[in-house]
């Protein structure tokens, strides 16, 4: 009977995940265009990604198991995690924008694991100007932040399928004013993708909910942003003949236009990890200057010492500057 439950977990999480797929290679892409739908949803802190190791990917982490970062990826890779586990990063993001991701997960009884997150950033302080540009001498200065907070339930659907959900309280505020919604994740991931344990596959929907109250709630018209909200799929495959993991994702957003990432670790040096990226999400930031090349690039590596892994992740956001992660993960 087990048996039988495994072939139809598997079958079934194949034919999502490649529906999934098919329906992203059929979204047309328009290069140089700016979507329409570009800058019609609030909560941009949650578009951030997180994770040193995930980032130096590419981002390309929806099918990457046996690591906390996979919680905010895709919540049913948390069922692959042994023990407890934790997760602690920072995030220097450009100009005077700070953030930072904590998680753990554990063992509950022979139900699953569970988990619980929590992601902030603070903009820093603005300069705070009329209409005619003139400092307001009285109240100077203004600043902002994003705040989310998390739980997390993952299991195993027979042998080689996993199943996870992730339930969030989301506030955004600047100024003395704030939103405030609620959003779930869901996702599977299939391990032994074709019938090794060298390939696995994974899809996700992330921020599907609704927000509760606008930054406008005190005036007659309450406008309300709405969640960036997508689908994520993709598969990461451990090469027999190199020393190295590959991670491909589709990545299709509601206020963008599909995007891939694609991602590298080298792990023949360990207990050193050497990490490359690469999103066509980067073509955002491309202004046409001599930088324009590293656009959508990520690198990064990874440590292990003693219980720990010591991540860090560089991304160069162009001429708007770049970013710097650091994230710490292991046991407890």
């Amino acid at each position: 009977m087990n048996n039988f439950f495994d072939r139809m977990s598997r079958k079934t999480a194949v034919l999502i995940i490649i529906f999934a797929v098919l329906m992203m290679s059929n979204i047309p892409i328009n290069a140089g265009d700016i979507n329409k739908n570009a800058g019609t949803t609030g909560f941009s802190f949650l578009k951030q990604g997180v994770g040193a190791r995930a980032v130096s990917l590419g981002g390309a982490f929806v099918s990457i198991a046996g690591d906390p970062s996979i919680i905010y990826y895709n919540p049913a890779g948390t069922a692959h995690l042994d023990g407890r586990q934790f997760l602690a990063g920072y995030h220097n993001y450009v100009l005077d924008v700070q953030s930072g991701f904590v998680a753990a997960t554990m063992p509950f009884k022979t139900y699953g694991n569970i988990g619980l997150f929590i992601s902030y950033m603070n903009f820093g302080e603005f300069i705070r100007t009329d209409v005619n540009g003139v400092v307001d001498n009285a109240d100077p200065t203004f600043s902002g932040g994003d705040f989310l907070i998390g739980a997390n339930y993952s299991r195993f659907i027979g042998s080689f399928l996993s199943a996870g959900i992730n339930a969030k309280f989301i506030s955004e505020s600047a100024d003395g004013y704030s939103s405030q919604a609620i959003a779930v994740d869901f996702g599977l991931m299939l391990t032994n993708f074709f019938g090794d344990s060298l390939t696995n596959a994974g899809v996700s929907v992330y921020n599907f909910g609704g927000v509760l109250s606008g930054f406008s709630a005190a005036s007659d018209y309450s406008h309300k942003d709405k969640l960036p909200t997508g689908v994520r799929a993709g598969v990461s495959h451990s090469l027999r003949e190199l020393p190295v993991i590959v991670s491909l994702n589709g990545v299709y957003p509601n206020d963008n236009d599909l995007y891939i990432s694609a991602g590298l670790e080298f792990y023949k040096l360990e207990p050193l990890y050497l990490r490359l990226g690469y999103s066509t999400f980067g073509q955002n930031y491309k202004t046409g200057s001599d930088r324009d090349g590293l656009g959508g690039f990520a690198f990064g590596f990874g440590l292990d010492y003693k219980q720990l892994q010591i991540s860090y992740a560089f991304m160069p956001y162009l001429d708007l500057g770049s970013s710097h992660r650091v994230t710490f993960t292991g046991g407890f």
